[in-house]
Order: C-alpha cells, then structure tokens, then sequence
C-alpha cells in the first residue's frame, strides 16, 4: 500500500470548506458532519480545526476570522496563507450543496479506513500472528462492519448529528442581526413576522377565488425576493404571457397606471417613471417560463436545470397549480392534483428552494360566512392541504360589494367589524380623494403553517398598479383600538 494513492477527493474537501467559509448554514452542516481526519490533504485538516475552534467560541466562520485562527495556531503559513483560502472560498460552487461534498469526503476517508484496515489485516497474516483461523476470520470481520458502518446508509442522520447541526443554527441565528427573517424576504413586515421569510424546502399555497389579487401578489413576491434577497428568482406563468407579467411588474415598480401602460396613453412623466422602472427591472435576476398549461415533468426538469446554471436560485413561483397537468391516467382530477402537489414538495426539499405554488378556492367559498374562504374551500383539494407546508387564504372584501354579494362584514378568525372598520378608512381616503390607485384592503389568512403560528394580516392592494403594499404605519392598530382589538407587540 505504500505506493499506491489512498482514495480522496481534493476538489470535493475543497469545496466543503469553501462553503463553510461563505454560509452559517452550511458550516452547522459540515462541523457536525466531518471530522478533521476525514480529509486526506493536511492543509484542509487544518483548516477545519481553526474552524471547529471559531465555533465553541462563538465567533462567526469567514475567510477573515480563519486566517486570524489559523495565525493564532501558528499555522497559517503551513496551509498556504490568506491566498489557500481565498481559494477554498472560490471553489464553493453552491452552499445549498453541502450534502452532497459532506457525503463525498465522508465517503472517500470511510473507503480509506477500510483499505488500511484491510491491509493490517493482511500483514497479521504474513507476519504469521494467526493462533485461530475462525476467531481471526470474525475478528477481522467485525472491523470491517465496524468502519462500513460509519458511512450514512440510506441517509440516516443520528440524533447526535441533527442535534448538533440544529445547535450551531440557532446559535448562528442568535448572533444574526433580524432575528425574525431567517428564510426569504416576503417584502411585507407583518407577513415576515408570521413565516421568519419564505424557508427552503417548504411549498406555501396561494389560493383565492379568480380575480381577488393573487397572481398580482406573486408578481409582488417574485419581485421583493429578487431585490431584497439579490438572488435568481423563478417565476412559471401557466397563463399569463411574460410580457404582460412584466407590464404589470413596471406598473408595480414605476406606480404608472397599469392600463395607460397598455393603451400607451402615457405623459412625458410618466414614460420617465416607465423608463427608471425597466432600468431597475433589467437589474433583477428574474426568470420567466410562460409555457401555458405545462406538463408536471417539463416544469420540475426547468427548475432543476435554472436551479443547475444559478444555484443561488432563492424561490420559484407557479401560477397556478390547478394548470398542472401530467401524463398518467387518472380516476379524478383530484388524483392528478394529488401527485403534483406531491412533487412539487418534493421539488422543494430537493432544490432546498421555497417553492410558492398559486391555488383556485372553489365556488362553495360563495356560501361561507361573509364569503369569508377556509381550508375546505381548496379547488381539487386532494393533498394540496396535506403536502403544503404553509396555505394562505386571500379575501377581498370590495371584491364581493363589486359583484353585489350580500356578506357579513366578517373577517377571518371572527373578528367582527375588524376588517369593515380598516375599509371604512381607506374609503374616507377615496372620498377625501386621496386615492388614485384603487386601493382595497386584502385579508391574508394564514391557515396552516406547519412551522409556525396561523392568523391573519392586512395589506393594501393599489389595483390600478398591481401593488401590495403594508398598511401605513398605525392603521391597522387605530382600527384595532376602535374595535377593542388587541394586537401583541410582535405584531405592531
């Protein structure tokens, strides 16, 4: 065995520690995944340990605060210097990959324990130390079992490793500046407040009865993450062209009528609004698939390929569901809905990528209370319920006064009055006509959230710009004192 070349993957060990240098994430994983003898270059071992130091001190892991490690270890000259790391750094293709680098360096250190192994059990028998074939036989054996076992067989994590890499998250967290927004930015306050930010791996439902404000909404949510996140952002319209999302999308971001953006009824001041808003547009790394009522398999192979060239890809939004379509044959449509929510949760976790898929309320909406939706209400519902980490209910309540529907003034959660007394207030501002936008008032009820707390949320929809905004400061809890409303402090 001496000359021959123990098995290890350079570029792999290089790039777990690049990502451990780049991402608090990705440094929980690899610290409570590997040991130091698990790479095989000395330099990166090295590397590792000034990094297992940093963590018990509770220091945040970069480039900067290793290389102060590595000179307080007097090593620092021995791993090559500020330029070694410099080089980890770049050799990080994606942190959202270090699984798959943990699992290949993990693999490469077993695969060299069980060679030398074998190969002391070998010189015991040259060496004639062999008293008893059959207990030499199971003692050489159990060796071997032993360091095959400490490979991850089918993904199975101890509870000491998860404990470990959930440990170094929350002590991460707790050194993060926003300590509510952990995922995704919404670009909303209140709605930040209720998911932390939109959280890798999860499939958030969207649904509302048709012409409520929803593919508005995602259009607003798509944007906020692009800019707010400064990551690639994928948006698949199974209905709308692109280019009419992007009109709505520079009506949003310039506050220019969004119907003289499609006549071309527009003045001078408002072709410069026009103009500053393409510019921040062309900015964004926002990517479009308009392909209309798409195959389940095209979509998720599109996801995976963007996800592939930018794996940086921080949410894919889908408008809508129902669109879906697949190739099977199936005994209800209910059925087929079922196995694409099913991959699209699957898409997520594999993608590690919020997935925020657009859903249809069916018509029974109409004879709830105060038309007021509920989990029930899911168009082909199936396990659209089941397999969605989060589901959030919008409801319009001028919506139904257009139609001329007779409701009940009630809000989700029964809060009476609740959302007719903020109406009132935006009505005031139309009638004082200090409304230009046609602002509605929009009731988001979070209805399920596997991760964290249901309730509802206002926000204000300027329909003429295809605009969500938050309230103004103080509206909501003005009209909450005039109902006797209490809103907790992490709610204000």
């Amino acid at each position: 065995m001496a000359d021959v070349v123990l098995p290890h993957n350079e570029e792999a060990e290089k790039a777990v520690l690049g990502a451990l240098l780049s991402d608090q994430n990705a440094a929980a994983v690899a610290l409570a995944s590997l040991l130091e003898e698990h790479f095989f270059n000395p330099k990166n071992q090295l590397v590792f340990k000034a990094a297992k130091g940093l963590a018990a001190q509770g220091t945040a892991i970069d480039a900067v605060s290793a290389t102060a490690e590595l000179k307080n270890m007097k090593v620092l000259d021995d791993v090559g210097g500020t330029d070694y790391l410099l080089e980890l750094v770049q050799s990080c293709i994606s942190p959202d990959n270090i699984d798959h680098y943990v699992k290949i360096v993990k693999d490469e250190a077993v695969l060299r324990e069980y060679l030398l192994k074998m190969k002391s059990i070998q010189d015991s028998y040259s060496q004639g130390a062999i008293e008893d074939v059959g207990a030499f036989i199971q003692s050489s054996n159990e060796s071997l079992t032993e360091i095959a076992s400490h490979r991850t067989v089918g993904d199975f994590k101890p509870a000491s490793e998860v404990a470990e890499t959930v440990n170094n998250q929350i002590t991460m967290s707790a050194n993060h500046g926003n300590k509510s927004l952990i995922g995704v930015d919404t670009g909303y306050t209140r709605l930040n407040k209720f998911t932390h930010g939109w959280q890798k791996g999860d499939l958030i439902i969207l649904a509302a009865r048709p012409s409520v404000g929803k593919t508005a909404f995602a259009i607003n949510l798509a944007y906020n993450a692009a800019v707010k996140m400064n990551q690639p952002v994928a948006f698949f319209s199974c209905e709308m062209g692109a280019d009419q999302i992007m009109k709505r999308l520079i009506s949003s971001t310039s506050m220019v009528n969004s119907e003289h953006i499609q006549t071309g009824d527009l003045m001078g001041s408002e072709l410069a609004k026009i103009s500053s808003a393409v510019d921040a547009l062309k900015k964004t790394t926002l990517y479009f698939d308009d392909t209309a009522n798409p195959k389940l398999g095209d979509l998720i192979a599109k996801a995976r390929k963007l996800k592939s060239a930018h794996p940086e890809l921080c949410l894919i939004v889908i408008d809508y569901l129902n669109l879906i379509t697949t190739e099977g044959q199936y005994n209800s449509r209910q059925e087929e809905v079922s196995l694409v929510t099913r991959s699209l949760k699957q898409l997520a976790r594999d993608l590690k990528v919020p997935v925020i898929a657009l859903a249809q309320l069916n018509r029974n909406v109409e004879g709830n209370e105060g038309q007021v939706p509920m989990l029930s209400n899911l168009k082909e519902s199936g396990s659209i319920e089941q397999d969605a980490d989060m589901v959030i209910l919008m409801y319009r309540h001028d919506y139904y006064d257009a139609i001329g529907a007779k409701t009940k003034d009630k809000a989700p959660g029964g809060k009476s009055d609740y959302v007719q007394n903020v109406q009132q207030q935006v009505q005031e501002a139309k009638n004082a006509g200090q409304d230009k936008n046609g602002i509605s008032v929009v009731t988001f009820s979070i209805a399920k959230n596997r991760n964290g707390r249901i309730g509802q949320l206002l926000l204000m929809f300027s329909k003429n710009v295809s605009r969500f905004d938050d309230p103004p400061k103080g509206f909501e809890a003005a009209a909450a004192q005039k109902e006797g409303i209490t809103i907790s402090p992490d709610d204000e």
